[in-house]
């Protein structure tokens, strides 16, 4: 069976989407499966598991699939009718997309917006939904999972090797267990700080809790960057002249990384969905976005809510990291809503 699910997109948007493809692998176990979406962000999913191949999105969306006179040329009739499956996640109300793609061959077709409207259904969750309509069972709550691959830990451990040197530079299947055992002394917090928009959160107050961290609880911060932090880098690089940063360059790499680490602090950003797919502790930091529909989702995720960020101050952080324990990881996955200092827990399993 072939395959072909049109996902484009950020990371949050790659990561919510990969209990669907688990659903179809499970299903089908050996289905060439190809995605049309980012190949940067779909590589996390890229033969780990999911995903068999990947194709850019503008050699195969071409405009004449959104027009109704559209004569898409025999390349792309014969690419588009050699899925037995395609699952697009498109704005297509007039159904114009999903009656070309008929038009030209495509066997089984579904296609659904791309994100939820309103906060009854979580994203990850949503997306699924729509197997439902070939038969396929769809039972939330989901959680997305990314599968690492043994060149993937191999970085990870090449990583923390600068750090610690009892640590062995070797994969296999106790690698991980090895890893933690060696590094329990020393909790290591990965800090992705998002400072723009309505879902940032000000720099002075991540650095306050990575100083927090480090000189109070005896932690080793490891802070990640990718475009939109260097604007901050040199700040970063003044007060944590001996943490290291990890540029976001490849995201299997860094899912690696975040899966050895004992917690994972970030906002609303597809990296904080990253870290809790790979099974990190993680404390997400939420503004005005719903944590109901777009918090990651994880067994060991807690969500701080409040209705503008900069009201999250950095005590009440401390607070939630001692009182869930960073050494032992979180066990629950909650949502605090913040009314000022006081908390509202609820526990949305």
């Amino acid at each position: 069976m072939r395959i072909l699910v049109i996902r484009r997109g950020a990371i949050g948007d790659v990561i919510i989407t990969l209990p669907t493809f688990g659903i179809l692998r499970e299903y089908h176990p050996d289905a060439y499966i190809q995605v049309i979406g980012n190949g940067e962000y779909w590589e996390i999913a890229h033969k780990r598991y999911y995903v068999d191949a990947i194709s850019a999105g503008e050699t195969k969306l071409i405009p004449e699939l959104y027009s109704k006179d559209g004569k898409p040329s025999k390349e792309i009739t014969d690419y588009f009718s050699s899925f037995d499956l395609i699952l697009a996640y498109i704005n297509d109300p007039k159904r114009i997309v999903k009656e070309n793609l008929k038009r030209i061959g495509g066997k089984r077709i579904l296609v659904c917006p791309p994100f939820p409207k309103g906060d009854a259904l979580h994203a990850a969750d949503y997306t699924a939904l729509i197997l439902r309509e070939i038969g396929l069972d769809v039972n939330p709550p989901l959680f997305p999972k990314v599968h690492l691959r043994s060149e993937d830990l191999d970085f990870a451990s090449q990583f923390f090797s600068s750090l610690i040197e009892t640590v062995e530079t070797h994969c296999n299947a106790s690698l991980q267990t090895e890893f933690r055992s060696s590094i329990a002394y020393k909790p290591l917090v990965a800090i992705h700080p998002r400072t723009y928009g309505i879902k940032g959160w000000a720099i002075e107050k991540f650095i306050s809790i990575g100083k927090w961290i480090e000189n109070t609880l005896g932690g080793k911060s490891i802070w990640l960057l990718g475009p939109a932090e260097e604007e901050n880098l040199k700040l970063i690089k003044s007060n944590f002249t001996s943490s290291p940063l990890l540029y976001m360059n490849s995201l299997p790499s860094v899912a690696a990384i975040l899966s050895f680490t004992h917690l994972y602090i970030g906002c609303d950003t597809g990296i904080s969905h990253l870290a809790a797919a790979v099974g990190a502790p993680v404390l997400a930091l939420f503004g005005p976005t719903n944590p109901h529909v777009w918090g990651p989702r994880g067994k060991k995720v807690v969500i701080i809510k409040a209705d503008e960020m900069y009201k999250i101050q950095e005590d009440e952080v401390m607070q939630i990291i001692l009182k869930y324990n960073l050494s032992q990881g979180i066990e629950e996955y909650k949502i605090l809503t913040y009314l000022g200092l006081e908390t509202q827990e609820r526990i949305t399993s």
